[in-house]
């Protein structure tokens, strides 16, 4: 009689979004799904258990597995379980003290406890006859969720300064010349590189193990870590620097010496306190300005804009569990197979996925087969959210299914500022994806843009209406504003007509997409507005290809007025407008 596991890890979120730099980010994310893979080898090498999800050949991997044991007594089943909690949690541990012991740091008790006591794993088991699977299944799902609500807590908490990038576990190492409430913490010596821990930094266990997670990763297991993991600076630049001279490049560079951060090529960064902080030599300031000044000079003659902006992305399967769970399903009874199919399907678009986010396209952080987790290259956002939507695969295809339904995945970005807090953005981005998902069929996409200014500006729309595409729309506009073929006037005209049309209350979030009712004297006010704005901004010197665009526009414009409501469409022109400034190739994007 065979058995079925669901074995999942956490905390997820909390542990990917709590980030200072790229690197941390990037470091939780591959931490999770390298413990997903440790569980789900000893299960298959100890056990002889069935992998039904997920695919294991993907490049990241959930932090939820679910098997098929080939044992039927309880006391095997719960004695396996153990087992691989233990397993998994001595695993945990094993990087963070190899990671500490690498660098000539203590293994302190306070650091014990902290990797002993924070991962939070939850597992169900029970028998599963082949006809009773599906029933089954959904027991088991039930029963993880009311575990997962039972919260326990701790009858005490760490009391002293708090980690830099977990803001909740307390400082046990630190940089800098006072030790100013940090007890229990160790003072690093220079030995340690700064990219591990800057000065100032105080980091707990658990953080610092997110930071210096190379030294297991590559220097103990030789796996396929990404120790260069790009910083904000670089994933904003990565269209930027290629089209520069590469020897000029290559020289600034050299002024640094070590390892350089691409911050270095923006003006703002060379002051004598950030050469300080960095241990750089003062003398080589006035060398870099100089040598950066030419890089400016150059790009100026070409054309090139330093954007400072970049995008993050959250993107997620619509109602997975529902799939997962095969309730779309004509015939129960396939539910078992409709899972490996699913997996493998899943397991595809995973490789799509890392195949898309590549630099200078962006950075691939996450994706363990629906969710994606990733950095874009603000001149390519628009073709990469595109193709991520186009791979996302039609589960419905992989059985009969009861009802007409399809699958979808709705997505959040931010954009944001390279210097904006990392936590804030991807906190952003999660709000973004939800608003995405509170949209009727869901299927959409939010954006919101995070100036620099401390302005914010946000859109949801559908990824696709019936005669129209907002992202190719999008797209058109900022090419048509950054080849000065219009002119922005007609975006900032609209929004001082009609912001007064707006009512309070929702001048400060987006509506939610889908049609909505207006007055017949507002449509046709706004119709015309679009119109006779167009026309005055158009910078054509052709009538007949003036008329052609503008018509064309005003036709796709109005649509999305209609679709999406007057707050959501003055917000997408506001972006458009915002992103044909900061781009200057941008990548094509058709219906």
């Amino acid at each position: 009689m065979n058995s079925l596991l669901i074995f999942t890890i956490g905390p997820v979120q909390s542990f990917i979004a709590q980030a200072r730099k790229t690197q941390d980010l990037y470091a939780g994310s591959y931490i999770l799904s390298h413990l997903c893979g440790t569980a789900a080898r000893t299960i298959q090498e100890n056990y002889d258990a069935e992998i039904i999800y997920p695919d294991l050949h993907n490049g990241s991997l959930p932090n939820r597995l679910v098997a098929l044991l080939p044992v039927g007594e309880k006391e095997e089943l719960q004695e396996i379980g153990r087992q691989l909690e233990s397993k998994v949690r001595d695993e945990f541990v094993q990087i963070g003290r190899q990671v500490v012991r690498s660098l000539g740091l203590p293994v302190t008790s306070s650091l014990e406890e902290q990797l002993q006591d924070f991962l939070e794993i939850y597992w169900v088991g029970g028998n599963c006859e082949p006809s009773r699977y599906a029933e089954r299944y959904r027991q088991m799902e039930a029963v993880l969720g009311a575990i997962k609500n039972t919260r326990i807590f701790s009858s005490g908490g760490e009391r002293g300064r708090k980690c830099s990038i977990t803001g909740q576990h307390n400082a046990l190492f630190y940089r800098g010349g006072k030790k100013a409430y940090l007890e229990q913490a160790f003072r690093v010596p220079e030995s340690v590189p700064k990219k591990y821990l800057a000065p100032g930094e105080a980091l707990s266990g658990i953080g610092f193990m997110k930071r210096a997670a190379a030294r297991y990763f590559c220097h103990c297991l030789g796996g396929k870590f990404d120790s260069d993991f790009p910083s904000t600076a670089s994933i904003a630049l990565a269209a930027t620097l290629p089209l520069l001279p590469a020897d000029m490049v290559e020289s600034y560079k050299k002024i640094f010496a070590g390892e350089f951060d691409d911050q270095f090529f923006y003006q703002e960064n060379l002051t004598p306190r950030r050469f300080a902080l960095e241990g750089l030599p003062l003398e080589k300031l006035q060398q870099a300005d100089a040598l950066l000044k030419e890089l400016y000079n150059e790009a100026k003659k070409r054309r090139i804009k330093f954007t400072k902006y970049y995008a993050l992305l959250v993107m997620d399967g619509d109602n997975m569990g529902e799939w997962v769970a095969g309730k779309n399903l004509a015939d129960q009874g396939q539910l078992p197979d409709f899972q490996r199919n699913l997996t493998r399907h899943l397991g595809a678009y995973a490789r799509d996925v890392d195949a898309i986010l590549q630099l200078p396209r962006g950075k691939r952080v996450y994706c363990g087969g629906d969710d994606v987790l990733g950095l874009i290259n603000l001149n390519h956002l628009l073709s990469v959210l595109k193709d991520l939507r186009d791979k996302f695969p039609p589960l419905e295809k992989i059985a009969n299914m009861s009802q007409e339904k399809t699958s979808s995945t709705s997505g959040g970005v931010c954009i944001a500022h390279y210097k904006a807090p990392l936590a804030e953005v991807i906190k952003f981005a999660r709000k973004m994806e939800e608003m995405a998902k509170g949209v009727d069929g869901k299927d959409a996409l939010a954006i919101g843009v995070l100036k620099h200014s401390g302005e914010i500006c946000q859109t949801v729309f559908r990824w696709k209406y019936d005669n129209l595409e907002p992202l190719s729309l999008l797209h058109r506009l900022v090419v048509l504003l950054s080849t000065g073929q219009f002119s922005d006037t007609f975006i900032r005209n609209l929004s001082r007509e009609f912001c007064s049309l707006i009512p309070p209350a929702d001048k400060s979030l987006a509506k939610k997409s889908g049609n909505i009712a207006l007055k017949a004297s507002e449509e046709e006010m706004v119709a015309a507005e679009i119109k006779r704005l167009l026309q005055r901004s158009c910078q054509l010197q052709d009538p007949t290809e003036a008329d052609k665009i503008v018509s064309e526009l005003r036709e796709k414009l109005f649509t999305l007025y209609l679709q999406c409501g007057l707050v959501n469409f003055l917000s997408f022109l506001d972006i458009a407008a915002f992103l044909s400034r900061e781009v200057q190739v941008i990548s094509e994007v058709k219906d």
